[in-house]
């Protein structure tokens, strides 16, 4: 164990409070965005395929994303999307004080999406650079918790200053905590596990070519990160576009109030702090399967409910259970990642990863927002906690079962 706590970590601190900050604009945009699309359209299918824009800008730079990380400095990549969202999102209030285009949400959720993704695998690969290794969980843990808190008052305040202000209030605050975090990250230092390629271009445009293959075979080579990223392209699939239909449901179905919807959608924000300040803890007590077999159970039980009720409160609770089981799960992925991936490879492992299991996230939140608009929200609903059932029932009888996989490690 170290003998320092993390919380006495100056480096780490600085860090864990930049993320917060980052967090706490995309929160904003969770709400924000959606809601303005509404404002303008009408149109859940809109809704819909902006999300759907967005996942296709994950998408597209997760193919690439592991080998600019692993190339260049983690800390100058981290500023420099912090910066480029604040540009792109304070784009958007601006042009709608002066002639509003709808277009303009499709751009900026498109690049903005790109940008968000690279900063994503680049924050996943940094945090061992940061603590060291062994304490990789610990501060997981630390940093989802405090997220997980700007995520509880991030849709409730959106919702707050769309009521008040209006929508586009929100995306400028969501600008301004981007700028916030990019200054913080000016005082954070990494250093490398183990040292990265020097960035000559033949190199890099060969890592270009070639990154996502070599992640993606890293991944099936380990029998616990294999099934996972199976499973998990199954769920994100029915997942992704469960943010617009509960927004359109309780916005349109239940007639309620902007200050409902960030209130209802806090919920997730509530359930993913829990969750997070628990990982760590049950993740030692009971093990990576069953954690991560149990969040999923969680999850399909949520969206049952949600399928199956009309109330505001049971819709609320059903979201932080949700949310609850999507954070666990998410974290002891995570870790694993960290702990069995060597850090020269790490990027784009991450990015395989995350562009594997987000290949279907674009039609999946299509179909289950085009879906839900024409048939109702339950149906959709109660499919999606059909697959989550299942996908559990399958993967008990799978390597996720394993209590410490990271035992097994390759690489």
């Amino acid at each position: 164990m170290s003998p320092r706590s993390l919380t006495r970590d100056r480096n780490f601190v600085v860090f864990w409070g930049t993320q917060t900050f980052s967090v706490l604009g995309d929160s904003f945009s969770m709400i924000a965005f959606p809601l303005l699309m509404l404002e303008a359209t009408g149109s859940l299918v809109q809704m819909g395929l902006l999300t759907s824009v967005m996942a296709a800008g994950s998408l597209s730079m997760g193919l690439i994303g592991g080998a600019i990380v692993d190339r260049f400095d983690r800390r100058r990549l981290l500023i420099a999307c912090d910066v480029a969202r604040l540009l792109l999102f304070a784009a958007v209030p601006v042009c709608w004080a002066i002639d509003p285009q709808v277009w303009l949400l499709f751009v900026v959720a498109g690049v903005a999406s790109v940008f968000g993704q690279l900063f994503q695998i680049t924050y996943i690969t940094a945090v061992p650079n940061i603590v060291g290794r062994e304490r990789v969980a610990e501060a997981n843990s630390k940093l989802q918790a405090t997220a997980s808190l700007a995520s509880i008052g991030g849709p409730a305040l959106a919702g707050l200053v769309a009521a008040a202000f209006g929508v586009t209030a929100a995306i400028a605050i969501d600008a301004a905590t981007f700028g916030i975090s990019a200054l913080g990250l000016l005082a954070v230092r990494l250093s490398r596990v183990a040292p990265a390629a020097p960035p000559d271009r033949a190199g890099l445009g060969r890592d270009l070519r070639t990154g996502f293959v070599t992640g993606a075979r890293f991944l099936w080579g380990h029998p616990v990160l294999r099934v996972l990223t199976i499973f998990l392209t199954i769920t994100t699939f029915v997942t992704y576009g469960m943010t617009d239909v509960i927004i359109y449901q309780v916005r349109n179905g239940l007639g309620q109030s902007e200050n409902v919807v960030g209130l209802v959608m806090a919920a997730a924000g509530v359930g993913t702090c829990v969750s997070a300040v628990m990982s760590a803890w049950l993740r030692r007590k009971l093990g990576f399967g069953a954690c991560w077999l149990g969040a999923m159970t969680l999850c399909g039980v949520a969206a049952a409910v949600l399928a199956l009720n009309r109330d505001v409160v049971v819709m609320g609770a059903a979201v932080f259970v949700f949310w609850f089981g999507l954070m666990l799960a998410a974290v002891c992925s995570m870790s694993l990642r960290q702990l069995v991936t060597p850090d020269a490879l790490l990027g784009r492992v991450t990015a395989a990863f995350w562009t594997i299991h987000y290949s279907l996230a674009p039609l999946g939140a299509a179909a289950l927002t085009a879906s839900a608009d024409r048939l109702g929200a339950s149906g959709p609903l109660l499919a999606v906690a059909v697959i989550y059932v299942t996908v559990v029932g399958v993967a008990a009888f799978t390597p996720i079962r394993s209590r410490n996989p990271e035992d097994g490690a390759v690489g």
